[in-house]
């Protein structure tokens, strides 16, 4: 039974019927393609013939048995978290961190598995459960969408599934509620991680009955690479999982492989032990010069190198396309880019493509796959971004406009208004700079003002639209 001490509102819950989920019919729902879900597809049903068989099935991955060893006390932590978070309809998040191979997803997975159990045994009022993986979230906005199909089963757009889901979050309904677990959680950081940052802040809301449970392989994620806005979210309930030793380890191997006599207990041991010493290598492995080369090398994108190669006017159409996304939509239709795209040639004083040869490039990036589209629906096609935007802006030397970048101040990103949050004095040594310093951190940057200094921007060689640039891009 469900607990006493959760008040009138558990009760009352239990009581009404649980609400559903639904998309309202202003919204546009994707038309997907008919595909059987990968769960659900009919697996062929090989029974395993021999010892050797049963073993390597016992010791899959995906394999969750019923008892996790040397895990109790974590399984134990985050059961009776989730459990009474369930129970008392209240949102929460627990941020569990651990090096890879810890048990971390199957530990969730585990206690996910026994609390539905109680759900089957009449013992614990239903809840949804959705799991997201942070390394398929590519741009991390498209958790939005993921989130909405699995609660409803529609497939909607990224912003309008972002107010769908705030809205339901913020008002109060009979619905279950939903447990949501994010794998990879450090995969969804980004400069200004909103997307974060509203999946914790969601919790926070009285009415949202959302339970975060974020799993990452970055112990200093909320110190490191989060801003102090988004940390103070993840709140105090934190796990660590710390690796196993070779003695846990063949604990595991042993009851992964019960009622198996195959492998003696010196084997397995063996085993164990090497594997931790394997980890602890690769752990412990001091960076060299070696392994910095082969970072570079990775971080030269089969994209970066691909959109090096496009022509001026592909380069432009991604630009074009960025500079679209930046209000929030991360869908836009090839009407709406052409439209864009000939302002900005006709403000820089560039020749002007037409919608055909626009379109071709549309489909010429298509078939590369850095954007996707549906080329039957012709202008109206929603082009949508699958590149990494730092591909495109280290490629095409992407910059804030000096006029602007010089209003920020660097450090607190303050508006630098004169005398009011800044101060501006003119200096003459080491040479004439013009030296503004905010008021609010005390950043000072010097701006030369010498006779003939031209920005890196202003340069001829660095504008398209002059003769030399015009005849090059023709020649090509």
């Amino acid at each position: 039974m469900v607990r006493s001490d959760a008040g009138a509102t558990t009760s009352r819950k239990l009581k009404n019927k649980a609400t559903q989920i639904v998309t309202p019919p202003s919204v546009r729902v994707k038309s997907v393609p008919a595909f059987t879900p990968l769960e659900l597809r009919a697996a062929p049903t090989v029974k395993p013939e021999t010892c050797y068989d049963k073993a390597r099935a016992m010791l899959q991955l995906e394999e969750v048995p019923d008892y996790l060893p040397c895990r109790e006390k974590e399984y134990k932590q985050i059961y009776d978290k989730v459990k009474s978070a369930i129970e008392e309809f209240s949102g929460h998040r627990i941020f569990i961190s651990g090096q890879p191979g810890t048990g971390k997803t199957a530990t969730v997975r585990q206690v996910v598995k026994n609390l539905q159990r109680k759900i089957m045994q009449k013992e614990l009022h239903p809840f949804e459960f959705v799991e997201i993986n942070g390394m398929e979230m590519k741009p991390p906005e498209k958790a939005y969408s993921a989130l909405w199909e699995a609660l409803t089963g529609d497939c909607i757009a990224v912003k309008a599934a972002e107010d769908l889901l705030s809205k339901t979050f913020n008002e109060p309904s009979q619905r279950n509620p939903i447990v949501l677990m994010i794998d990879e959680f450090d995969a969804m950081v980004t400069k200004t991680n909103r997307v974060i940052y509203n999946f914790l802040e969601w919790t926070t809301l009285q009415d949202s009955y959302l339970i975060v449970i974020a799993l990452t392989n970055r112990i200093d994620l909320p110190v490191t690479m989060l801003s102090a806005r988004s940390e103070s979210r993840i709140g105090l309930d934190r796990l660590t999982f710390a690796p196993y030793t070779h003695t846990e380890l063949f604990t595991i191997v042993k009851s992964r492989l019960e009622g198996i006599e195959l492998f003696e207990n010196n084997a397995i041991e063996f085993a164990a032990r090497k594997s931790l010493a394997k980890t602890n290598e690769e752990i412990n492995n001091k960076v060299t010069i070696d392994i910095v080369k082969d970072a570079i090398k990775k971080t030269n994108t089969p994209w970066s190198k691909y959109i090096r190669k496009c022509s001026f006017r592909a380069k432009m159409f991604l630009c074009t396309l960025l500079l679209l996304r930046r209000d929030g939509n991360l869908e836009i239709e090839l009407k709406d880019i052409i439209g864009k795209y000939t302002k900005l040639c006709r403000k820089k004083g560039i020749q002007t493509s037409t919608c055909t040869e626009l379109s071709n490039i549309a489909y010429d990036l298509a078939s590369s796959s850095i954007v996707s589209m549906d080329p039957s629906k012709d202008i109206y096609a929603q082009i949508k971004f699958n590149g990494n935007e730092e591909d495109v802006n280290m490629v095409l030397i992407l910059r804030i406009d000096p006029s602007i970048k010089r209003t920020l101040c660097k450090r607190c990103d303050s508006v630098l208004l004169p005398g009011v949050t800044s101060q501006i004095r003119i200096k003459s040594k080491p040479e004439p700079q013009l030296q503004m310093m905010c008021t609010q951190c005390g950043t000072a940057r010097g701006y030369p003002i010498r006779k003939g200094y031209q920005l890196f921007s202003e340069k001829s060689e660095n504008i398209y639209g002059t003769e030399n640039d015009q005849n090059q891009s023709k020649n090509k």
